[in-house]
């Protein structure tokens, strides 16, 4: 636990002797003139202090390299790459000290190249491949043709050419051969079928056990979500496409052809046929823009610890999280309506409201997620409920509703993801709620079926 917390300290002293060995490479080559000769004095401390971190950096880098989740060729290069730099500003430290002019030229040019070798290799372990001269027009680029042109889609191999070309711009970062999160990749057959450090993560047939497609449709605000936040996302088409490889058996070889597909799946499907417009937007962000939300507004909720931000760089649309806030009152609920136009995203786990503010929060009809996990909401309140008729993302995970409440929402068409683990939804209820629920995909949470007494075998002593 101890290696561990010291480990993760390595990304913020990893950038210390880069800048500091930077300055008193500067300042060896600025006193060399008489001009700035009097900055003489400061090197022999710039190389002892960037010497220092060097090493430091090269102990916490050794630490945090037993997780096992990098490639092991370029972990070992940027290890090998750092002890120079360390053994390198040792020597700039004793060559400036003694006054060893012709060394230090030396022993500066040395790190100079050192630090931009390390530096990359680094870059590449933490971003991936290309990280140093890959730009924002790349990944835009990249993004744009996750999903390729496929001349007859229903003839394309459902893996090769649908679903690894998303997971090579969506996940290959984290998850490929020079980076492997949890222990994961995801970069071919053997080791997305191999899983990571925690098991398997893809179950053919099975969406409930698939935690590569849970953790996709996780909430973004919450921390397993993935990609992560502010990374590129899956976008509708994908998703939806996803969802049917995985629930069809996740095969690796068959075609698209081979596979039952419903009429949303033949239409994205036909999409792939045509040059795609770049549509990485989200379904659960409206592709409409709205105008922007009052600043005071938000500076209120704000005061009150409320997590308000905007969806995008450049979207008035908003999410609103109440994780930090511990409690509700008047005029926080004042200031919510007053975002009903722009707030599309709601997270209020641990909530404990009045049934009139279950009301108010029924008003917000933008609202494509709403995340009340753990909260007082029961089956009246959700029954208010119906009036948000664009909900596509619906976590009701330990709260009191029943299948009878859920099912007064059958008329929201939109619902794509419904968490009911730990309520009091029946097992027997499944079926039901997934008949009226055909589009979504419904979490249980993985919980063992109860036991029901009309489950217990009876032994009766033999008859004589």
């Amino acid at each position: 636990m101890i290696i561990t917390f010291i480990s993760h300290f390595h990304p913020v002293l990893v950038h210390l002797p880069i800048g500091i060995l930077l300055v008193a490479i500067l300042f060896h080559w600025l006193s060399r003139k008489e001009k700035y000769a009097a900055l003489a004095a400061a090197i022999p401390i710039a190389y002892f202090v960037g010497a220092l971190t060097a090493i430091a950096s090269c102990i916490t880098g050794y630490l945090l390299s037993g997780t096992g989740e990098y490639d092991e060729t370029t972990l070992s290069l940027h290890q090998w790459m750092g002890i120079l730099v360390a053994f390198s500003s040792s020597a700039g430290y004793l060559f400036s000290r003694n006054n060893n002019a012709l060394q230090l030229k030396w022993v500066s040019i040395l790190l100079l190249l050192l630090l931009t070798v390390t530096g990359h290799l680094g870059g590449t372990l933490t971003h991936g491949e290309g990280y140093l001269w890959k730009t924002e027009t790349a990944d835009k680029k990249d993004s744009a043709h996750t999903i390729k042109i496929i001349a007859n889609a229903q003839e394309a191999i459902v893996y090769k050419d649908i679903i690894q070309p998303m997971l090579q711009t969506k996940c290959y970062n984290c998850h490929a051969a020079t980076k492997q999160k949890g222990g994961l990749r995801l970069d071919s057959e053997q080791w997305i079928l191999k899983g990571g450090k925690n098991g398997k993560v893809l179950v053919a047939g099975s969406l409930d056990s698939s935690e590569v497609y849970k953790r996709i449709i996780l909430d973004p605000l919450e921390e397993k979500h993935m990609p992560p936040k502010g990374k590129q996302q899956l976008s509708e088409q994908e998703l939806l496409l996803m969802k049917w490889w995985i629930g069809s058996g996740a095969d690796f070889i068959k075609k698209s052809s081979q596979l039952q597909q419903t009429a949303l799946v033949k239409a994205a499907l036909s999409a792939l046929e045509k040059a795609p417009s770049v549509a990485t937007k989200r379904a659960d962000v409206p592709e409409a823009e709205v105008k922007k939300a009052n600043e005071k507004t938000i500076d209120v909720l704000r005061k009150s610890s409320v997590t308000v931000f905007e969806i995008s760089a450049n979207s008035n649309w908003l999410s609103a999280s109440f994780v930090n806030c511990k409690k509700w009152n008047s005029e926080i609920e004042k200031q919510l309506s007053e975002l009903k136009e722009q707030l599309i995203w709601l997270k209020i786990p641990n909530a404990q409201l009045a049934a009139s503010s279950w009301k108010t929060i029924a008003q917000l009809t933008n609202l494509r997620r709403l995340s009340a996990e753990h909260s007082n909401i029961t089956d009246p309140d959700l029954i208010q409920l119906q009036s948000l008729n664009q909900l596509q993302y619906l976590n009701l995970v330990d709260t009191k509703i029943t299948a009878k409440g859920l099912l007064q929402l059958k008329g929201i068409s939109s619902l794509a993801n419904i968490y009911i683990g730990k309520t009091g939804i029946k097992t027997q209820d499944y079926t039901t709620l997934k008949t009226a629920f055909p589009k979504a995909v419904i979490d249980t949470g993985g919980n063992a079926v109860p036991f029901l007494a009309t489950d217990t075998m009876q032994l009766h002593p033999l008859k004589k």
